[in-house]
């Protein structure tokens, strides 16, 4: 269908889902998967912790999927019913059935989403791209959120940076193992770079690339992020936890948290020293601390 990104073949979706199954039974705590229907198409949804727990909805970064988050999962899980939920049109089992072009497409579907789930107020979490979503959606309805948590948040107060945007073009029109191996390098430190290669980083990243590879369009038609007003998120009075990796490769990360320092002077904002963007792989016992301070 024109527009909408897709899986090249069957036999592409079934590789990349294999590799997504096995993300999901290396989880250290047990996962449900469900599908809803939307507008936009069927949504994918993975759902761990105790049901009677207050809902928490995790939004993950462009391409990554929902597995993303299994390695936070008992932090998160620990005083939370955790929704992790797959972005629609992106790399992951989501399947669109029209494109979302836009901030309010993404809200709406996601408010179809949330709806049909039963969740009508719940805290959220997003990493990277994932933290412009849950963003647009506090902006959209602050009353449905009950605190933010952005991780390595992409585009809200500050362009990306054009190195990084070439090489996103360059995986747009040239997708191959080594260009994604060299990519995620890129996205962490030196030292994030071992975890990668080991698990559960190494099953999410494999699931990733044999995802982006058998993906149509999978960064071309990816919705990109724009800056917002963050005043109405600060005149909503609702509590935001913003964390940024000091050495970040797709921002300049001193510089953005200055400036959500001015635009949510209520925030707490944290820089993560030894930190580049995918913050969870190069500092994950801090992050975890960071969001259990947070969250509780």
């Amino acid at each position: 269908m024109a527009g909408i990104s897709a899986f090249r073949s069957d036999d592409a979706r079934a590789a990349y889902c294999q590799l997504y199954d096995a993300a999901v039974a290396a989880s250290t705590l047990p996962v449900t998967e469900s599908d809803i229907e939307t507008s936009f198409g069927r949504t994918h949804v993975l759902a761990a912790g105790d049901p009677s727990k207050p809902p928490l909805v995790a939004m993950h970064g462009i391409q990554i999927a929902s597995t993303s988050w299994l390695p936070l999962l008992p932090t998160l899980a620990a005083a939370h019913r955790v929704t992790m939920i797959d972005a629609i049109g992106q790399v992951s089992k989501s399947i669109a059935t029209k494109p979302t072009t836009g901030a309010a497409d993404v809200v709406a579907w996601l408010d179809e989403t949330l709806h049909a789930l039963g969740i009508d107020r719940a805290a959220m979490v997003g990493l990277s791209m994932g933290s412009w979503m849950a963003t647009q959606y506090a902006l959209a309805f602050p009353d449905r959120v009950d605190r933010l948590a952005l991780i390595a948040p992409a585009g809200l107060v500050s362009g990306l940076r054009l190195r990084f945007l070439l090489r996103i073009y360059r995986l747009a029109f040239r997708p191959s193992e080594s260009h994604l191996e060299s990519f995620f390098d890129t996205v962490v430190t030196p030292a994030g770079r071992g975890r990668l290669r080991q698990d559960p980083w190494r099953l999410i990243m494999q699931q990733c690339a044999v995802g982006t590879m058998g993906f149509k369009f999978a960064f071309i038609r990816a919705v990109r992020p724009t800056r917002c007003d963050l005043r109405r998120l600060s005149s909503a009075r609702i509590p935001v936890l913003v964390i940024i990796g000091r050495d970040e490769s797709v921002h300049d990360g001193p510089k953005m948290a200055a400036r959500f320092r001015q635009r949510l002077p209520e925030a707490r904002i944290e820089i993560v020293e030894d930190a580049n963007h995918i913050i969870p792989v190069d500092q994950p016992q801090i992050v975890e601390k960071l969001l259990t301070d947070f969250l509780h």
